[in-house]
């Protein structure tokens, strides 16, 4: 992206999805420059991003590792309506026991799709319109609606998760708003820049958000995700459809969401099948005072019942990771049964201290679980159960601290999976540790 004068002014211009986007502006008046480098040490005992135990097949059982990312860019107000910015972002990890090989994915083609490297990269880079009734934002961005479990931008990942070339469309009217988008999905590929490179899925679809009551929320979604440039198996021709509701008063928070999964699937062995799929989630929490709230959460996402010729499995939509589901990434919202307690203390307004307690199921414990494509060799559900400590620190308005610390202990089916001699599997007790720090820096110009 770049900057060009002309005799009548200072013009925008952006890459796009291919497309040139010039937009005029009066001066370099109303620019911000900004910095952010997040710094994360994180340490795993018995378990990896793909596998299970002591004895991987890819990857260390014992990794400590530093992943690094930064961002910088500029913003620019243009007028009481157009503003803009461009970005570069620089993620990297040192001392990983993973190579880029091993993040081959099968689902685009063979490419490389690596959740935690991909040096010197466009960042965020779009221009935005917005009056009292429309907004409508253009280029690299993230997606992010509602609590993130079903649109989120996937932060955790070094990476970045689910970042999108795109293009919404809001219709505003007081609290309520209604958005169109379309768009398609980077590939994390550190050996390519995105801009030559092939998208992921693609998807579009509309996002609602109407307060009904000054206690009540609805948020209605339907959405594609669609994947034509998988030329060797898993491809995927989605409809989701659903909704999410809240309620909030007196210091109750329900927060409930269900999703439907219909369409096409492409599996491993070549064969189409119909998708059949359905995931649902509810949160209810009390904040007894500013400083303590408690909660139960519970979340439940089909997995494929083989005895049919369907496939059940839910694939997780375009969610956020590492928010949900145990802070140490055992599970994803796919063929999954979660049962957590959560507690949120905060002692002073710059500390935060969250626990949670989780209960792992499997809804079909032959079905994919992490690498394990067929699943356990088990007749229990239990995956196991999960403890999680994380402490927040806000030092000042740039400088935020993280520290983390989780257990997770193997319940009857990875032990009988054990028992019964599956591959690459072992029953000892996995945990994980890390430490963040994040710096963040604006400056007018």
């Amino acid at each position: 992206m770049n900057l060009l004068a002309n005799t009548k002014g200072v013009w925008f211009s952006g890459l796009v999805a291919g497309q040139l986007l010039l937009v005029p502006s009066l001066s370099y008046a109303n620019s911000e420059l900004f910095f952010e480098i997040r710094e994360r040490a994180e340490q795993q005992e018995n378990l990896n991003d793909k596998f299970y135990g002591a004895n991987p097949k890819v990857g260390e059982s014992s990794d400590s590792y530093l992943l690094s990312r930064i961002r910088i860019g500029l913003n620019h107000q243009f007028d009481d309506h157009w503003s803009g910015r461009v970005s570069l972002q620089d993620s990297r990890v040192f001392g990983w026991g993973f190579a880029d090989a091993d993040w081959s994915s099968a689902e685009f083609g063979g490419l490389v799709n690596d959740p935690q490297q991909d040096p010197l990269e466009l960042g965020d880079t779009w221009l935005h319109y917005q009056d009292e009734f429309w907004e409508t934002k253009i280029g690299r961005q993230s997606i992010a609606y509602g609590d993130q479990r079903v649109f989120g931008p996937g932060a955790w990942k070094n990476s970045g998760k689910w970042i999108w070339d795109a293009a919404k469309l809001r219709i505003k009217q007081d609290q309520n708003w209604l958005e169109a988008f379309y768009g398609k999905t980077k590939i994390h590929d550190p050996d390519e820049f995105s801009l030559t490179h092939r998208h992921g899925f693609t998807g579009s679809g509309l996002y609602g958000h109407y307060k009904l009551t000054p206690a009540w929320l609805i948020e209605p979604m339907v959405f594609t995700k669609f994947n034509d440039d998988s030329l060797s198996y898993q491809e995927k021709d989605q409809l989701n459809y659903g909704a999410r509701v809240v309620y909030k008063d007196y210091g109750f928070k329900v927060d409930a969401t269900a999703l439907k999964q219909v369409g096409e699937l492409t599996d491993n062995r070549g064969q189409n099948l119909d998708m059949d799929a359905y995931a649902y989630s509810l949160d209810a929490t009390y904040r007894f005072s500013p400083q303590w709230m408690l909660g139960f959460t519970h979340a439940f996402a089909s997995g494929d019942d083989k005895s049919t010729a369907a496939n059940e499995r839910f694939d997780g939509a375009y969610g956020a990771a590492a928010k949900y589901y145990g802070q140490m990434n055992v599970m994803a919202w796919s063929n999954l049964a979660d049962y957590a307690l959560i507690a949120n203390y905060r002692p002073h307004r710059d500390w935060q201290i969250e626990a949670e307690y989780h209960q792992f199921y499997a809804d079909q414990i032959d079905d994919a679980w992490k690498a394990y494509k067929s699943g356990l060799n088990a007749q229990s559900q239990h995956y196991g159960n999960e403890i999680d400590l994380i402490a927040s620190y806000r030092y000042s308005k740039q400088l935020d601290l993280k520290l983390g610390l989780g257990v997770f202990m193997p319940g009857d089916a990875i032990k009988q999976a054990v028992d019964n001699a599956q591959a690459n599997l072992t029953d000892d007790t996995a945990y994980s540790a890390f430490f963040q720090v994040q710096y963040k820096f604006k400056q007018g110009l």
